[in-house]
Order: C-alpha cells, then structure tokens, then sequence
C-alpha cells in the first residue's frame, strides 16, 4: 500500500530519463510495482526538478511588480506614469514610508518562500523514510539519492534563514511519525549543522558511490539531471556551498568557520555549473503561457531598467560602449539604444532611485515641452508610446531603437532557452577573495588575483549565456550584433580584469575593498541570482546604493535611509502554528537583522549621500 501511495504520488512527474514504456505504465499503478530504486531515485530527480531551481514565474512575476528588485537596486521601476505623482506615491508611500509597515503587493508571495521549503522539499523526507525500510544491497544502491537529497535540502533551508532568520528545521519533515507543528531553530545553530552535514556528505558521497551495483550506477547517471552521475561534481559542489555558507557567516563566527574553508577550497568547481532541465523550457514564452522564470521576467520587462548601481560599473566613459574601457560584459547584460539601429555607436544609459535625477527620464507625450533639451525622451518611434511598452513582444529591431535608457538584455535573461544556474567559477572567485581578503583561510591567491578571476569568468559565463538559442524572431544583422555580439578578444578582457584588479589594490582598507568586490557581485549574479545578492548586500553592507530621493502624496522621503531586513513569517504560521511561533514573534519585523549581520554593521547606512551621476542641470 506504501508503494501504491508513492506512485500516485509520482505520476504527475514522470521523467523523460525513463523510456516510453515505463512512462506509460506508471500510470497505471494495477500494472506497474516500481522497484525501490525506481521510487527513490523518482523521488530525487522530482527534487532536483522544483521551482528552486527553476525560478517559479509566478514569484518573479510579483517580486518585479510588487516588492520589486528596486529595494536593493538590482532592477529599477523607472517606467510609471511619466512625470506625475503616482512614481514618488509607489516609493514613498507604499514601499518606503515605514520599515515596520512595510506594504508590498509580493506581501503573500514572498513568505511564501517559508511554505514552499517545506512543501517543495518534502520528497526529501520521502527518501529518507524508504530508505530507512531498506537493506542489504538495496540500500547500498540507494544510499548516494539520500545523500544528495540532504544535499539540496540544506541548500533551501539556508536560503529560508537568509530571508527569515529562525525556522524550523530539525524537527521538520516528520509528518510521518506525527510531528505536525515544530519549534524554531536557532539560525546560527541551523547554519552550523547544516556546513558539518556538507562536510560529512562530501567525504562519504565517493564511498556511498563505491559500494553502488553498475546497474544501480547506470540508474543513477539517468536520474541526476544536473551532473549524470558525477559525483567528482556533486562533492565540488557541496564544498563551494560549504564555502558559500562559511563566509555567510564569517562575521559573527570566523575561529568556526576557518578550519572548514581551509578543506573545502582545497576542492572547488573547475567549470561553471548550469543545467539544461527537461522542463524549463516545455512552456516558453512565445509558445504558449510557461511557467518559469522568462515569463515572470517577459511580462514586467519594464521593471527591469539596469540602475546606475550597476551601469556606472560596467559603463565607464561616455553613454556609449567603448571596448578599450567599458566592460565586456557591457553589451551582453543590457541592451544598447541606437537611433538609427547601428552598432557602431550604440548607447548605454542607466537610471537612478534618486528623483531628482531621474525626473529627466521620463518618457513625456510628444505634445508636451521638456524640462530641458538634454532629456533623454524616450518613445516608441512608431507609435510615440511610453516606456512602459518596451517590452520584448516587440521586434528587436524597435528594440535597440526605442528606449534611450537600458534595460537587461532580453536575449541573455528573457528570450533565450537559458541554462539554469546550479553554481559558477565567477561567484566561487569573489567568496575566495573575500576569504583571502579577511585572512578566513589559504587559497593559494591573494585577494586581486580572485577578482581577477571573477572577472575573467563573469565574462565567459555571460557570453556562455547570451548565445544559447533563442527565439527573438527575426532580426537585422545589425541588431544581432547589438544584441549577440561577438565575445571580445582574450587582450581586452585580460585588461579590463587588471583595471579592476588594480583598483580594487589601490582601494584604502578593507571596506573600500569590500565595495568593488560586492560591486562585481552586483554586476555577475545581478537579477538571475537576486536573492543572493539581497542577502549578501543585507551582510556585507554594499555596494552603496543610490538615496532614495522622492515626494510621495504622504511622504517625503530625502536621502532615505531605511532598508528592510528580512521578511517576516507567512501569517498561517500565527493562525496554525502559533504556541512555536509566539516564542519568536517578537523579532518578526522587517527591520530586525538576520543572525548573520556583524555587530557593527547594523547600524551602517546602506546609501550613498548624493546619486552616482549628478541630475542634469
């Protein structure tokens, strides 16, 4: 009866590494008894296959117009009714006013993050109670899908600290022996048992391997969609998440951390880690109504203007793209304007949460006089429309004709059958030069020579994603060369890694430092890996984000310096959980620091005094 529970369970996620027949007879459980590896390793592949790694369309589709990415100034809403109250209400009113009454309409989307840790890893739970009815060479076969299920469950659950601080989590997952409303856990005592669990499954994963059946191997290189069996790879990718979750923590706990770093950078990633998932791209936008990220993307395109934060980092000179300066990876995250749709010289242009500044942006009627002749008045050619109709439904070659200020390329984040993100070289080298930089461990490189790196590989990672394909429709080749331009030569991006190199050198102290290296964060996770971005700006205090500078119809808001610190708890866990959750409502608040923010920075203010680019005059 157990089995018949499991493959009904199972039947709405049959695996295309199974041939056609055995599809086919899964759904019918009368004529099908599953092996216990078949269900186990059904079980795993599920998890792999979750809306974490996905990138759930509906989060993203709330995130970027409710809670938006402006917060921390990865994205900027920049694209409301032009020239009016109603942008300054947005920000100042609705967002900004009060940290403690923060309003968001993500308000239920975002803490749903808390519900789905434990709903969407629940085969986790699953796995490990098959197992435990196991023995013999059934569980040897078997052990590795419980190993790597702890795996991917630790990685969420210390996604659901960095957003929430205390959980449940050691009692979690207990449905089956009745344990229905868990305490909260200590975060800190979660994050610690959580990088001993890496270690242990990092040092046990190639024995646990060792001891598998050829056949129960050949099972399982069908079954793991990320790596096809390598578990060289899964041991590397425990040991950078290890690294990742030691420097997470190394402000309030560096004598822990520092033995476990100087094992785990011994054997990190050699390659970027994405993988190709056999459903992100079934329901793509312009097939039909998908499910994924693209479309949560596609469908709040215009929430998605690249603010100066990280323009002015990959645009140096002037508003056009200059090689022998600019960034590589300039034209390849965001889109260039040209007038006349060439790409000898295309345009790059950022926007600011600063007003004042970008009261010059605005995209007025074309009946209407500007404030001064160098706006940068931005309308559809065609059909004189708003910003707000930049979208990328649109041919590409209105595109880069259309808006004079840049958003993400939609060829790279939107209309691209993009690889998702498992890890990448470029984020190991920015943790390593933070820990060569704090003196956390030996690395074998000093802090300039990991920025270096991260430079070099941001560049091959992103280029990597911009020529995948895509489905953009038709497009001139002068637009291709805008929109998928050629990866520069090995010379340029060598310089450009040194110009960074060198000024992250010269800068004075290790705050100065710690400014360019969040900087290229900013710049190589940006909006496909904002979540991490959020948390490490919440830790480390930077990059320094542009003031917040706006009147609302109720508020004013000058130079504001509010941030929130966390999301607060789903409200079920008051209504359905309430005995556990009492004992923790009192640092339920949007501006209580998580666990892992050092002491002396929480009260440093995350904005700059003035914007990065002066308004125009």
């Amino acid at each position: 009866m157990k089995k018949i529970f499991y493959i009904l369970l199972l039947i709405p996620f049959l695996f295309p590494s199974c041939n056609d027949q055995l599809d086919e007879d899964w759904n019918n459980p009368n004529i099908y008894q599953p092996k216990p590896d078949e269900v186990v390793s059904g079980l795993f592949t599920h998890l792999q296959k979750n809306r974490f790694w996905l990138k759930d369309y509906g989060e993203w589709y709330w995130i970027l117009s409710g809670w938006d990415q402006g917060i921390s100034q990865i994205s900027q809403v920049c694209t409301y009714v032009p020239y009016t109250v109603a942008y300054c209400t947005f920000w100042a009113d609705d967002h900004y006013g009060d940290v403690e009454n923060f309003v968001s309409t993500a308000n239920d989307n975002l803490p749903g993050r808390f519900e789905k840790f434990y709903t969407d890893m629940n085969n986790y739970g699953l796995v490990r109670d098959e197992l435990k009815a196991m023995e013999g060479a059934d569980y040897d076969n078997n052990l590795i899908y419980l190993h790597l299920a702890t795996v991917l469950k630790d990685i969420i659950a210390l996604q659901t600290v960095d957003m929430f601080n205390s959980i449940p989590y050691f009692n979690a997952f207990l449905g089956s022996e009745g344990v229905f409303f868990t305490p909260y856990d200590d975060p800190m005592v979660i994050y610690k048992a959580v990088i001993e669990e890496y270690q242990k499954m990092a040092s046990e994963l190639p024995a646990v391997y060792g001891k598998m059946s050829e056949l129960a191997k050949s099972t399982f290189a069908r079954q793991d969609i990320f790596f096809e069996g390598d578990v060289d790879k899964w041991v590397k990718l425990i040991n950078a998440q290890a690294l990742k979750s030691c420097v997470r923590i190394s402000g309030v706990a560096a004598d822990y951390v520092k033995p476990i770093l100087a094992e785990a950078v011994k054997n990190l990633p050699d390659e970027d880690y994405t993988f190709t998932s056999p459903v992100a791209n079934e329901n793509r936008i312009g097939i039909s109504a998908g499910g994924i990220r693209q479309r949560g993307f596609y469908e709040q395109y215009y929430q998605l203007a690249v603010p100066d934060v990280v323009m002015l980092r990959l645009n140096r000179g002037t508003d056009y793209y200059e090689p022998e300066i600019d960034d590589p990876r300039l034209p390849v995250l965001t889109i260039g304007y040209s007038e006349d749709g060439k790409p000898d010289k295309v345009e790059y242009y950022g926007v600011s949460g600063n007003w004042d500044r970008n009261i010059y942006l605005r995209g007025l009627p074309v009946d209407k006089v500007y404030p001064v002749d160098s706006c940068r008045r931005n309308v559809y050619p065609q059909v004189n429309a708003q910003a707000n109709m930049i979208r990328p439904d649109r041919s590409m070659n209105d595109m880069v004709k259309s808006c004079r200020w840049a958003y993400y390329n939609p060829i790279t984040f939107v209309l691209a059958e993009s690889p998702l993100y498992i890890n990448s070289l470029a984020e190991n080298d920015l943790l390593l030069a933070e820990v060569a930089l704090k003196g956390l461990a030996s690395t074998g490189k000093n802090a300039g020579q990991h920025i270096n790196d991260a430079v070099v590989h941001s560049v091959d990672f992103w280029y990597m994603m911009n020529s995948v394909t895509n489905y953009a429709g038709d497009m001139s080749d002068d637009t291709k060369k805008i929109l998928t331009p050629a990866k520069p030569g090995a010379g340029i991006i060598s310089a450009y890694a040194s110009t960074v190199q060198n000024e992250f050198e010269a800068a004075s102290g290790e705050e100065d430092k710690m400014e360019i290296l969040m900087q290229q964060k900013y710049i190589h996770l940006n909006i496909y890996e904002s979540f991490e971005c959020f948390a490490e700006l919440r830790r480390t205090r930077h990059p320094k984000l542009e003031p917040i500078t706006c009147t609302g119809e109720s508020t004013t808001l000058v130079n504001q310096t509010c941030m929130i610190e966390r999301f607060k708890l789903p409200s079920s866990e008051r209504s359905n959980n309430y005995d556990e959750y009492s004992k923790v409502m009192a640092n339920d608040l949007w501006g209580n620091p998580i666990f892992w923010v050092p002491q002396n920075k929480i009260s440093e203010k995350y904005f700059l005094p003035q914007a990065l680019k002066n308004p125009l005059p």
